[in-house]
């Protein structure tokens, strides 16, 4: 059968006795049932992965409540415990939130509870912070996440937060019609070509079919040696290129997380096609810790020793900027350059850059214990911080970028680590005004110094201390790092 342009059509009405149709279908069978097996795993494996991010999301925010009502129940400060259950609220996904005795008496609530015969506290249901399910009015499904609050093994009262299962269902059901759609024009698509493909290539298909049974079980493809030169030689051609370079996607992506924080990197990777150079303005905070007498120290130990000394301490300052949602944005040498604010917008990053700062040195307080009790010479710290209007972006040429900030700014913040004395902490006093009213600090007003390009000289301030909303949680934290139990 042939169109009338001439084009041969018979593959659409093949003998269904000849062994090109019987291979044709075989292979179309044989891709319907890898693709269908594909897409079941892929929708059981996204469904088992959305609900452990809400378990998971549900824990740290039942926990986060629970640490941050510690010093409140501990003091009979209900208000505060009710002005904390309310700011949880907040969240779309939280249906309510409750605060209780240790003998189960509830003493603050926002939102409607289960019924009190659904929950009990009783050891050790709620040590590790587990959740149960039940039916709340047939629908939704909800989420009752719950943690003791406990301070020296002393449980004072349990913390309780109720998520719903609405955004994760309608989130499921989203992807199942995407994907049986996909599907359906997929296996459309193979069926005709499988016709196509058994008629004309009867004989090599298998090879065709072997490359791409590699390629979907995520396998670089591996093309026989014999090497063909019509079109399905191009076509095997085409197919190891392209799987080597899956390959090396997969691998890049893997290695920039670890070379950049998570928001860094998903900002490169969503703007990969159409990479703005001019960056953006924003209202943001820059730290610079550096470590004091750096070169003296590496001409006594060896390059292996300076090695593995600069990546302990880089672990320690990135799990300190983390905590306070501060960006790790580049290592200079023994300094770290930490940008609060940016690429995620922060109004708090003015207070989370000196928290940070202060976490450091009480850090590295902590740590030269430790080191002078194994007979090693302590390492202090000198940190810098500025706020201000910076840019920032992903910024550089078409052979080299990176995301960072710059401008006045981030000079400054450096300059100020410049003139830090080891376990300082220098501010100038713009940032110190901006602050103080929230977040009441202790200070030393420093000397005045001039900077280049500035007619003005600038007075500068050592911080002593800063007032935290929940110094025990800061505690905790310090200790978890020196434990190894953050990185």
């Amino acid at each position: 059968m042939q169109s009338k342009s001439g084009f041969n059509l018979s593959w659409l009405k093949p003998d269904v006795h000849s062994l090109a149709f019987k291979f044709g279908l075989s292979i179309c069978v044989l891709i319907i049932i890898s693709m269908s097996t594909l897409a079941g795993f892929l929708l059981y494996h996204q469904s088992s992965q959305n609900q452990r991010f809400m378990n998971d999301f549900g824990q740290i925010i039942v926990k986060q409540l629970a640490a941050s009502a510690k010093e409140p129940l501990f003091a009979q400060q209900y208000q505060e415990l009710d002005i904390l259950s309310k700011n949880v609220s907040i969240d779309h996904n939280v249906i309510s939130t409750a605060i209780f005795s240790h003998t189960g008496e509830k003493i603050v609530s926002n939102g409607q509870l289960p019924p009190d015969n659904e929950i009990q506290f009783t050891e050790p249901f709620y040590t590790l912070g587990q959740t149960w399910r039940f039916d709340y009015q047939k629908e939704p499904v909800l989420i009752v996440h719950t943690s003791p609050i406990s301070f020296n093994q002393v449980v004072a009262g349990y913390a309780l937060v109720v998520f719903s299962q609405d955004s994760l269902y309608q989130q499921l059901k989203q992807q199942l019609v995407m994907m049986l759609s996909t599907a359906i024009v997929l296996l459309l698509i193979v069926m005709l070509a499988g016709l196509y493909l058994g008629q004309v290539l009867s004989k090599p298909i298998s090879t065709l079919a072997n490359v791409a049974k590699n390629m979907q079980a995520g396998k670089q493809p591996s093309v026989p040696v014999e090497r063909r030169n019509d079109e399905l030689g191009k076509l095997l051609d085409s197919i190891n290129a392209m799987g080597e370079g899956l390959v090396q996607k997969d691998h890049v992506e893997s290695m920039m997380s670890k070379f950049l924080s998570k928001d860094v990197a998903q900002k490169i990777i969503n703007k990969i096609e159409t990479v703005e150079l001019a960056g953006e303005q924003v209202e943001a905070t820059v730290l610079f810790a550096d470590i004091v007498g750096f070169t003296s120290i590496s001409e006594k130990i060896s390059p292996e020793q300076v090695q593995q000394l600069l990546n302990e301490y880089y672990g320690y300052f990135n799990a300190c900027a983390r905590f306070y949602f501060g960006s790790v944005d580049k290592f200079i040498g023994d300094c770290v350059m930490v940008v609060f604010g940016a690429p995620d917008a922060d109004d708090k990053h003015q207070f989370h850059a000196i928290a940070c700062a202060l976490l450091m040195q009480e850090l590295a307080k902590q740590l030269n214990q430790r080191r002078q009790s194994q007979g090693l010479y302590p390492i202090e710290l000198r940190i810098g911080i500025n706020s201000g209007n910076m840019l920032a972006g992903i910024l550089g040429s078409s052979a080299r970028m990176e995301y960072t900030v710059v401008g006045d700014a981030v000079n400054l913040a450096s300059r100020l680590c410049s003139e830090a004395e080891g376990a300082e902490v220098i501010i100038q006093q713009s940032l110190y005004q901006q602050v103080h009213s929230d977040y009441p600090m202790q200070v030393t007003e420093g000397k005045t110094i001039r900077v280049r390009g500035k007619e003005e000289p600038v007075q500068i301030f050592k911080v002593e201390s800063i007032q935290h909303p929940y110094p025990v949680v800061m505690s905790n934290l310090i200790a978890d790092i020196l434990a190894k139990k953050i990185d």
